[in-house]
């Protein structure tokens, strides 16, 4: 063999060597410098999903948070009994859930004729007094008007199908939907998002809605209860036991405040002879006709009642039985523009009435009714067709 292919050999022999030992010596150290290096890697990774973590626990924080808000407030609509308080509590619920532009909560009329706004948020109250919506004029409806007709959403596209143009520029809401029970009909919750409402939100708008009219019938049965608990069936005035109640708390107040309070009772003269002339249903309708009088002339302030038969009883808060016994004279006079009769017989029908008041005659309800009842008396020993005041009997020594 040659000596220079040998040495060749050599010399490759040896660089192969070298070669592997370096190869081996990098190789080690990129794996301790990737040793060196992995603790600091997780440390990093910890930091990110505790960060994560934070992250989602604030989430689960406001969702709760929101859902707490959600429960609660839907525990106070359904405990609502006036229809102002449940419309109050439907437009800052929906605040809080949706955190919507504009939100405003209508409610109709007795007749279903119109449509007010009793609750908002975001509207301007300049314009709160104008928004109404005429439910006879097709042209005065908009989507709030048709939502509460149909008792469906109605929102932009369901809108542009039937061709009806909003009718106040300065409220067009993006979605309405009816606040109803079973056939009930009681009113609508417009609403003007920020943006387009999500599934969810359109889900929770529906359920609001569906509680809200439960409040609203529950409401209304109340209401009806009430009435009907204190409430003549016949004259449709307050029955006796109502106003017993009511009488108290104002003498109550009267003693509070020191200012007057008087009673009267008023008695329909010849009722009898009315009844037997023209018969009992002819009498209802008379007792009817004399309570819707009596209605007019006494003010709000005053509280009138069916004492009981063809009485009448009526309360007076911050006037003296003088005053009182005046008023009720000045009603008696209007009666001669009344025409009761019926048929060919005529019966002329007056009334009689006996005041008394707080502090002059008496400091309980009891007495001054039994005081009143007295000076009835005296009314109707005068000559009936009168109205006399409760005097103290000076007794002779």
């Amino acid at each position: 063999m040659d000596i220079a292919i040998f040495i060749q050999i050599i010399l490759g022999l040896i660089f192969v060597t070298i070669v592997v030992i370096l190869i081996t010596t990098i190789s080690g150290i990129k794996k301790k410098t990737e040793g060196l290096y992995k603790p600091d890697v997780l440390a990093d990774e910890l930091d990110r999903q505790k960060k994560v973590n934070i992250q989602l626990e604030d989430e689960l924080k406001k969702i709760n948070s929101v859902d707490n808000i959600f429960f609660a407030s839907m525990i106070r609509l359904t405990s609502r009994l006036k229809s102002e308080e449940i419309a109050k509590e439907i437009a800052g619920l929906l605040e809080n859930c949706l955190n919507p532009k504009e939100i405003a909560v209508f409610l109709s009329d007795e007749g279903e004729k119109r449509l007010n706004i009793v609750a908002h948020r975001g509207l301007s109250e300049d314009w709160i007094p104008r928004l109404v919506y005429e439910l006879d004029d097709k042209y005065s409806k908009g989507k709030v008007g048709v939502s509460f007709e149909k008792k469906i959403p109605i929102g932009e596209r369901e809108f542009a199908m039937l061709g009806i143009q909003e009718p106040y520029p300065i409220f067009n809401p993006d979605v309405c939907y009816p606040l109803s029970y079973q056939n009930k009909r009681f009113g609508v919750i417009a609403i003007t998002g920020k943006k387009d409402l999500s599934e969810r939100e359109r889900n929770l708008l529906g359920v609001v809605t569906n509680i809200a009219g439960v409040a609203l019938n529950n409401m209304q049965s109340f209401e009806d209860i009430t009435f009907t608990a204190r409430t003549d069936p016949l004259t449709k005035l307050y029955n006796i036991g109502y106003f017993k109640e009511r009488f108290m708390d104002e003498i109550n107040r009267a003693k509070r405040s020191q200012h007057n309070l008087s009673v009267a009772i008023i008695d329909l003269d010849n009722f009898k002879a009315y009844n037997d002339t023209y018969g009992h249903q002819a009498g209802d309708q008379l007792l009817i006709r004399f309570a819707q009088i009596f209605k007019k002339h006494f003010g709000k302030i005053d509280t009138l009642a069916r004492y009981g038969g063809d009485e009448f009883i009526v309360m007076c808060p911050e006037i003296k039985k003088q005053e009182a016994a005046k008023s009720i004279d000045v009603l008696l006079r209007d009666l001669e523009m009344y025409d009761f009769a019926r048929g060919k017989q005529k019966v002329k029908v007056t009334f009689s009435a006996g005041v008394s008041s707080y502090p002059d005659d008496g400091a309980n309800g009891v007495e001054l009714i039994k005081l009143a009842d007295q000076a009835l008396y005296s009314a109707k020993g005068a000559g009936r067709n009168t109205v006399q005041v409760y005097r103290p009997k000076i007794e002779k020594i």
